[in-house]
């Protein structure tokens, strides 16, 4: 078998995954990561896309949440950098990972169109997740408004691809 060397990111993730949710949204977890993904060259981006396949979903839910944090006042370097690759990789993400995990991230839904307009075929993946979460049991709790706003903005963004 060959050895694969796991990223920073991800030996990060592991290392503190269990920590609770204020380590990673109170200038730690998330910070730290961001921080780590300034320095990302495009094939560093490509490395992690391939990457992140193999991840459990709850790492890959850390990575998301991490990707649209937006505490620039942190950096020494403008986090608009990488906007594109870090929308992009949420984009990802949300249209892959488990339904109840994609529910989690509908608040930083926004995100995904931050930086270049994204692939049709991604955009397509993303309004299939967004429909399974209409039906998902949990729905029932969220705003049925914000969800039709959502699917809204996703089909402009699609139509705008066609």
């Amino acid at each position: 078998m060959m050895f694969t060397r796991k990223s920073e990111i991800y030996n990060y993730i592991k290392k503190y995954k269990n920590y609770d949710s204020d380590f990673w949204s109170s200038g730690h977890g998330n910070l730290e990561i961001l921080a780590m993904l300034l320095e990302f060259t495009d094939s560093s981006w490509e490395a992690l896309e391939k990457e992140i396949e193999n991840w459990s979903s709850n790492e890959k839910e850390i990575l998301a949440n991490a990707l649209c944090d937006d505490e620039s006042w942190y950096y020494e370097k403008s986090i608009e950098i990488n906007l594109h690759q870090r929308s992009h990789l949420f984009a990802t993400i949300f249209a892959t990972i488990e339904t109840n995990l994609a529910y989690d991230l509908i608040d930083d839904f926004e995100f995904i169109f931050k930086g270049k307009p994204k692939e049709k075929i991604l955009l397509e993946k993303v309004k299939t997740q967004i429909e399974k979460i209409k039906i998902h049991p949990a729905n029932k709790y969220y705003s049925k408004e914000r969800i039709n706003t959502i699917e809204e903005l996703l089909s402009k963004e699609i139509e705008a691809c066609s």
